[in-house]
């Protein structure tokens, strides 16, 4: 065992079928990196759904103070307790079917796991959100390029879909000296402010790494899977 990489999950239980999310989450990811560490940040769960169908191994659950977060909650325990020295951080509903080398990434400050390209939604509430962190200028400016342009997509950045990536832990310390990016805890607090996460973070990896040489890990979001892909599909396709 080593802190090289491992796994930061969250998990939001509200129900039997969204209980089967993080277990099978976690036992998949079990079977492919059984030494690797995995932290599963609580949002707010219903714990009289939240049900362990086994005794997992070398996981540490932490219920986070900060209900209704989501998406910026791995980023602030990180930086908080330092778990391990690069992190891939995903939502309890991403499902691993085959083991991926991210022990080969290591010297690249931060990858996406899947990007989209920039639009125009929330925009004005993005913008709100934005002035919470420092050094705001060259962000804002990017999100605004795209209320000049009528009917077009300029791609002038890209979105982190789900705010989830491999991230380097020296490269996030450095992200936050620089923006404040914990400073976003209060301003953040429904989905509608945790999808403006997706393109304040994008811009961020954007400007800030310069070993970011390829838009995320997987692709775009929108080509990847059909959208809408439910858990019962999913479950029909594994049959």
């Amino acid at each position: 065992m080593n802190n090289n990489f491992g796994f930061i999950i969250t998990r939001h239980v509200n129900s039997v079928k969204t209980n089967n999310y993080w277990n099978n989450c976690v036992k998949l990811l079990r079977r492919l990196y059984p030494l690797k560490k995995i932290v599963i940040i609580d949002d707010n769960s219903n714990y009289d759904y939240v049900i362990s169908e086994f005794n997992y191994k070398n996981i540490e659950i932490i219920k986070s103070e900060f209900p209704g977060r989501g998406e910026l909650l791995p980023y602030y325990y990180l930086l908080k307790k330092k778990f391990f020295e690069n992190a891939i951080i995903i939502h309890d509903s991403v499902f691993f079917h085959k083991r991926i080398a991210f022990e080969k990434l290591y010297g690249i400050n931060v990858l996406p796991l899947w990007f989209f390209n920039s639009d125009k939604e929330n925009v004005y509430n993005t913008k709100r959100i934005v002035r919470r962190i420092k050094n705001n200028f060259s962000i804002d400016d990017k999100i605004s390029k795209n209320l000049n342009i009528l009917g077009m997509n300029n791609d002038t950045w890209y979105g982190c879909f789900g705010v989830q990536s491999y991230i380097n832990l020296v490269f996030l310390q450095n992200i936050e000296n620089k923006y404040g990016i914990t400073n976003l805890i209060p301003s953040v607090t429904c989905r509608k402010d945790r999808c403006c996460l997706e393109r304040i973070f994008g811009v961020i990896f954007s400007l800030e790494s310069k070993s970011l040489n390829r838009k995320s890990l997987f692709g775009n979001i929108m080509e990847y899977q059909k959208w809408g892909y439910s858990y019962d599909d999913y479950m029909n396709d594994l049959k």
